[in-house]
């Protein structure tokens, strides 16, 4: 696995994926602790648990499609299917709804909070900048023209 295959637009979008997966299914979101001395009780919830868990996993669930496409374009022979708007701009509306997600989740219940919802704030805006990096990605050719300009006419 060449890492140096990717570009930079998805190098960002796969590790912060990775990450914000890590994010949501590990680290506490919610954590509350009752007690007095050394007697105490301390409960945590991570961003697939309630509250809004539904918002959670459905971050959950396009960050792995985000690593999963870049994955399977780059690293197997798979065949993809061609999108109306392109796969670049997918990414960049992958990387919304991600930061939609977590921002939805965050606000719809802000009651003890914990490192976790805090780190997927930047990690989802990192998604959602690997994603506006992808869709400004150009190939070029070797004469420094992109990829779908015409050849110049021999006059």
């Amino acid at each position: 696995m060449d890492l140096k295959k990717l570009s930079p637009g998805q190098r960002i979008m796969s590790l912060a994926g990775v990450l914000l997966l890590v994010d949501l299914l590990f680290l506490p979101w919610h954590r509350i602790s009752i007690g007095i001395g050394t007697f105490g009780f301390t409960s945590s919830r991570t961003g697939l648990q309630s509250p809004n868990g539904f918002l959670g996993l459905l971050a959950a669930l396009v960050a792995v499609a985000i690593v999963a496409r870049i994955v399977l374009s780059e690293f197997t022979a798979v065949k993809l299917p061609t999108l109306p708007v392109g796969w670049e701009r997918a990414e960049l509306l992958a990387g919304a709804a991600v930061v939609a997600l977590v921002v939805l989740k965050l606000l719809l219940e802000t009651s003890y909070l914990s490192i976790g919802a805090w780190l997927a704030v930047p990690l989802a805006a990192a998604v959602l900048y690997g994603g506006y990096q992808r869709s400004r990605e150009i190939e070029y050719n070797h004469d420094d023209r992109p990829a779908n300009w015409p050849e110049p006419s021999a006059s």
